[in-house]
């Protein structure tokens, strides 16, 4: 089988922006999440971003992803949007990306995959 992913990646990290979804849908969408923002006057207050520790430097990686996607974080808020930021380790694979996707896909504008970085 042949990986997609670069060689020195380490995770994959996602924006979703949902509205009107199932609450079996967000579970799928929140079970790797590290952030999740749904009210903009909080996340513009919002200066320590806790992550749920799944490792000492979750903190800072998270602050590194609102660096990379604020502005389309913030006009999903203004949209009406819940947003989650998604970080995959690449142990999974491209099963979870692919599960991402197809939401995205099959639930039409309300999940959307907003971003996509490689770290």
């Amino acid at each position: 089988m042949i990986s997609l992913v670069k060689p020195n990646t380490k995770y994959k990290v996602f924006v979703i922006a949902y509205k009107n979804a199932e609450q079996r849908i967000k579970n799928i969408i929140t079970q790797h999440s590290v952030l999740n923002i749904h009210d903009k006057d909080i996340f513009l207050r919002q200066t320590n971003y806790p992550g749920f520790g799944r490792s000492f430097d979750l903190n800072d990686r998270i602050s590194i992803y609102l660096g990379w996607f604020k502005d389309k974080i913030m006009e999903k808020l203004d949209e009406g949007y819940t947003l989650n930021i998604v970080e995959i380790h690449k142990s999974y694979g491209n099963r979870v990306e692919q599960v991402l996707k197809s939401l995205d896909f099959i639930y039409d504008d309300d999940i959307l995959v907003i971003d996509m970085q490689e770290v």
